[in-house]
């Protein structure tokens, strides 16, 4: 039987999973710690050393997704489902679905609308195609599709919530959450590509949870997310 010491001690790490400052510190925390665990399984997995894993991960791009996954996804996933949070307060909810989604997709014409009469198609991608047999194919662009597009939004969303708790401000379309989140998000693409796709991806970023801010959902910034992202389009390719 579990002691009256092993008890509390229990509760109190359980406790611990709901606070807000204890949340947003460790999924941002886990975002280094998370991807640079996923290099080193790679390279075990791949049987190459160190030194070889960014020649390895610009042969075979698809495997970036276990990277994504685990690094922006899995926290924010363990947390929700070991505390039973209501999906709602991160826009997991049908209230206001058409709106969201309608207000979401607007921008996604927009979008579509420049690049076309910018650059005469929706996408473009100057990066080799990426080949790999069926089913591998098919895992590695539903597994990017995934973590491209929804996952990255419910991080987002997710941070946003818990950071809004912090400064006990969850209604207002403006907070902090939303200000901190997106300085932080986009500070992290500054780190895997360069300033111009920081500022494009916070921009985009900006409207959309704004969207959802506005509307308290996110199935329709989830949606618009993964149509206009070049790194879903270029994971999906994978099914041609």
């Amino acid at each position: 039987m579990m002691t009256m010491e092993h008890r509390m001690h229990s509760d109190r790490t359980f406790r611990l999973l709901y606070n807000p400052l204890f949340r947003v510190i460790s999924t941002w925390l886990w975002w280094f710690v998370g991807a640079a665990l996923t290099v080193l399984v790679i390279l075990a997995s791949e049987g190459v050393s160190l030194p070889t894993a960014m020649k390895v991960l610009a042969e075979k791009q698809y495997l970036a997704v276990y990277i994504e996954i685990v690094s922006v996804g899995l926290l924010p996933v363990i947390f929700t489902v070991a505390c039973k949070d209501d999906p709602a307060q991160y826009g997991l909810t049908r209230l206001r679905l058409a709106e969201s989604i309608g207000l979401s997709l607007l921008l996604v014409i927009v979008m579509f609308g420049w690049a076309y009469f910018s650059r005469g198609q929706l996408m473009s991608d100057d990066r080799a195609a990426l080949h790999l047999q069926f089913p591998w194919n098919i895992w590695y662009a539903v597994l990017g599709i995934f973590a491209w597009g929804p996952l990255e939004v419910f991080f987002v969303s997710w941070l946003i919530a818990n950071t809004d708790r912090i400064f006990g401000n969850r209604k207002g379309l403006l907070s902090w959450g939303l200000v901190i989140t997106l300085i932080g998000f986009a500070g992290l693409h500054i780190l895997t590509t360069d300033v111009w796709n920081a500022l494009y991806t916070g921009s985009i970023f900006l409207i959309l949870m704004l969207i959802y801010k506005h509307t308290r959902n996110a199935w329709g910034p989830m949606l618009a997310w993964t149509l206009i992202n070049g790194q879903v389009w270029y994971i999906a390719r994978l099914l041609a």
